[in-house]
């Protein structure tokens, strides 16, 4: 291994060891060289986003599963979560790569087969051999599963993308759910000219609304219960924010119809309910798109009269490789805004925090919470 610092042998980190169990504590730092893969860098953590799919995972989903395998899986035990960070490059295990050490880097998460037929049709986000940092997923047996709540993570250099110098860790810690953004936008085929409606305003929605502005939506409308997601999208400038508490179907039916007459060119549903669902597809407009976000195991009758017109109902799953690129150069530009979104905490507080929000499921008092680390 070459690297510029010197390496601990162990670190802190966050470990969820079951469901509903997270634990900070002392762990080894990972046994890169042990991984068999030459790509592999050591990345010291400066900043780790805390995703909506982390809080499934503490809950005991695998909403990695859900969405690419379309089947559930038992998650192991003792994983660091974590997908979401930058930070700086401290050791490689090729001399090819030295030229990253030191260097500022935002690494996609994941690493895909590249032989599998979803790969070979460019289908990357679909890969059922990934390995991905965060999730448990494609390690084999481990002690403990690689994920970015600790002060050391690994990454591949061949996906480490150097961050501008205009950029924070903070802001660069986002990139992960921006080229999700990126992807479900695309997903939903946006059509310059037409509305689009986007039902949930956390991060992924706020993001989402943010690019279909950039795409040539007409209008955007966000919904939300939340006030902290509500305001945010108001601040952020986004055309329609409509508070939905207390209305029922039909209102909200009548208020949403009254903003887009002839119905969305694309829906986005982060909620996945039926009630959702189905207020999706009455809004959509003629050759529109609903793109299902929250894919859940279980059954949504469908009336097919709704899908007439050329309307299309298609999920979302990951991003491809070629959504990174794109989402930070839009990051750089200043067409997505993540400043607004950020909820700094430490490490240390993650248990404290995750069991605070789950046991206030109903109340949303955080937008996006970012892990700082200090000494980067």
């Amino acid at each position: 291994m070459i690297n510029n610092k010197n390496i601990p042998s162990k670190m802190k980190a966050v470990v969820l060891e079951a469901p509903k169990t997270l634990t900070y504590r002392e762990i080894p730092v990972w046994p890169v060289e042990s991984y068999n893969d030459p790509d592999m860098v050591l990345v010291k953590v400066a900043a780790c986003g805390v995703c909506g799919s982390d809080f499934r995972y503490y809950a005991g989903e695998n909403p990695w599963a859900q969405h690419t395998l379309g089947r559930h899986m038992d998650n192991p035990p003792n994983i660091v979560l974590g997908h979401e960070f930058t930070g700086e490059v401290v050791a490689v295990l090729s001399e090819k790569n030295s030229r990253l050490l030191g260097k500022r880097v935002a690494p996609i998460c994941s690493k895909t087969c590249g032989t599998c037929s979803e790969c070979a049709a460019g289908r990357t986000q679909l890969c059922p051999n990934t390995v991905h940092l965060g999730h448990g997923q494609g390690w084999g047996k481990q002690d403990f599963f690689p994920g970015a709540y600790a002060e050391y993570v690994p990454a591949w250099a061949s996906s480490c993308f150097v961050i501008p110098e205009n950029l924070s860790y903070e802001e660069t810690a986002m990139m992960d759910i921006l080229a999700v953004c990126a992807h479900v936008a695309h997903q939903g085929d946006i059509q310059p000219g037409r509305p689009v409606l986007m039902m949930g305003a956390g991060p992924a929605g706020n993001g989402i609304a943010q690019a279909a502005k950039y795409l040539g939506a007409s209008k955007v409308v966000i919904t939300d219960i939340a006030d902290i997601a509500l305001n945010l999208a108001r601040k952020q400038g986004i055309d329609h924010v409509v508070d939905v508490r207390g209305k029922s179907f039909e209102q909200l039916l009548f208020e949403l119809r009254a903003i887009s007459p002839e119905g969305f060119g694309s829906v986005f549903d982060s909620i996945g309910a039926q009630e959702s669902f189905n207020l999706g597809l009455k809004l959509l407009g003629k050759s529109g798109t609903l793109v299902n976000m929250a894919v859940h195991d279980t059954d949504m009758p469908i009336n097919f009269l709704n899908l007439g017109s050329e309307r299309k109902i298609t999920t979302s799953c990951n991003f491809a490789t070629g959504d990174y690129p794109w989402a930070l150069s839009w990051l750089e530009s200043g067409r997505f805004s993540v400043k607004p979104w950020l909820d700094v905490i430490k490490l240390e507080d993650v248990p404290r925090v995750f069991a605070e929000v789950d046991s206030h499921a109903d109340q949303k008092q955080r937008f996006k919470m970012v892990i700082k680390f200090d000494g980067v």
